[in-house]
């Protein structure tokens, strides 16, 4: 008998564009299902909301979302090797939200991961903005208590979640034009992330090249101990209003 693939579905409420699912919360879905304590998560097309995903096990440990026939994700054990910068303290990065230069031109401003128009009881809402006298970009976050398990620990799928957009922060040139999250590395175990408790979020360019930009991000506890590290690769599109960017 050929066993029967799990499924998985995506609530709105998880939204990056209005109408596909958050890069990094789609991510962690096949991220949470690969046994290795670091995963490479590749997106293939939007990851579609609230109907059936199937998810597939394949060979040496990787893991595949579809959607029908159609590939959305595809994941597997890797490495992240990256030199993170010192944080900054807690006041400063709350701070250096204000100078995010999305501000008033989010292309996607109910993103579950940073749009300014969610509520932070009910999403991440990470807005990075710059640091003074750092070359770097960082936002003050207190996990709400719905990220969290029974310990009061930020579940792996919400840390994958939280370390997308601030690569983003930090990789999009804001001059020119929406990009949107192709592949995620994330180490998400170095420390708990607690629910309540003050942490430090940091962004940093990696690098260009043409459409295509990296990121590099960080989740700091209250002590600078670092929690997780993330690399994200961005593509920027040609024609945003394909996934409903606000242009």
């Amino acid at each position: 008998m050929i066993p029967k693939m799990e499924q998985v579905v995506i609530a709105r409420r998880f939204n990056g564009p209005p109408d596909s699912a958050q890069g990094g919360y789609a991510c962690g879905v096949v991220a949470d299902r690969i046994d290795a304590p670091v995963a490479t998560v590749s997106l293939r097309r939007p990851p579609p909301l609230e109907r059936p995903l199937a998810v597939r096990r394949n060979a040496n440990e990787a893991v595949s979302l579809l959607d029908g026939e159609e590939l959305v994700a595809e994941g597997a054990p890797s490495t992240l090797e990256l030199d993170v910068p010192p944080p900054v303290v807690f006041e400063e990065a709350r701070a250096a939200s204000a100078a995010n230069p999305w501000t008033g031109r989010h292309p996607f401003p109910t993103c579950f991961g940073c749009g300014p128009d969610r509520n932070p009881d009910d999403a991440i809402r990470l807005i990075l903005g710059a640091v003074d006298g750092r070359d770097l970009m960082a936002d003050a976050w207190m996990p709400h208590p719905s990220l969290g398990d029974k310990d009061g620990r930020v579940t792996k799928l919400f840390v994958w979640s939280a370390l997308d957009c601030p690569t983003g922060s930090a990789a999009i040139d804001p001059t020119s034009g929406t990009a949107v999250l192709g592949s995620l590395t994330v180490d998400p175990d170095r420390a708990p992330v607690l629910v309540g408790e003050p942490h430090v979020v940091i962004a940093w360019l990696i690098g260009r090249d043409g459409r295509k930009s990296r990121g590099g991000a960080a989740i700091y506890n209250e002590e600078g101990r670092v929690c997780a590290v993330s690399e994200g690769l961005w593509i920027r599109l040609r024609d945003p209003s394909v996934v409903g960017a606000r242009v």
